[in-house]
């Protein structure tokens, strides 16, 4: 068992990288193709700790995330991106500065949410409890890309990390229900449908701007 928990642990680290890539990316296809790899090595964790623990919900999970998120919200970002412009891309888009600036405001934000409020939280599965950090991480990274990009595409995907880094921290922290798990894949289905309609209107936002539907 400690070699899954191992394994586990290289996982979520990588989903973290996954996320900075998706930051500093500005290729829109491939950034969506990022996101789909971010939601199969969540399905792979939640596989993983389905053999551990011996427990069959966790299978449900990961097939949910994989027929879900890896195919069916992969499948409609896509197809919002024009066939005759497979490389659209957000021009002039400062990669290094927004790396360092995501990295700065990463380190503050967790320092203060998990010294206040998730410090004295404990893990039923794992024994050390600083796994948590990973998703708080990608939530993190999620709220950036949304403050910190204009394309339409890319702020739904912030909002997918986001989506992401909660199924995560509820896997991590305890067995969460399959109910409270088919929640958040509705909202996420039902973020699609909101973003294939206000697509059609505007395929650029703001920084600042906030999406509404």
């Amino acid at each position: 068992m400690k070699i899954i928990f191992t394994v586990i642990y290289l996982l979520a680290a990588l989903i973290v990288i996954t996320g900075f890539y998706i930051q500093v990316n500005k290729y829109l296809r491939s950034m969506v193709m990022t996101q789909a790899l971010q939601s199969f090595i969540i399905a792979l964790i939640a596989f993983l700790l389905g053999i551990a623990l011996r427990q069959y919900t966790f299978f449900i999970l990961g097939a949910l995330v994989i027929l879900l998120r890896t195919v069916l919200v992969t499948y409609f970002l896509a197809s919002k991106i024009p066939k005759n412009k497979n490389y659209l891309y957000e021009s002039k888009l400062p990669t290094t500065y927004y790396l360092l600036v995501d990295l700065a405001f990463i380190v503050v934000s967790i320092f203060i949410v998990y010294s206040i409020s998730f410090i004295h939280i404990v893990s039923l599965i794992f024994p050390d409890s600083d796994i948590i950090l990973f998703p708080l991480l990608l939530f993190f990274q999620g709220l950036f890309i949304i403050a910190s990009r204009k394309r339409t595409i890319a702020q739904i995907l912030g909002y997918i990390e986001e989506e992401n880094s909660l199924i995560l921290l509820g896997t991590f922290i305890l067995p969460v229900p399959i109910i409270i798990e088919s929640s958040v894949f509705l909202d996420v289905l039902v973020l699609v449908v909101i973003f294939s309609i206000i697509s059609i209107e505007k395929t650029e936002h703001k920084p600042v701007e906030e999406l509404r539907g």
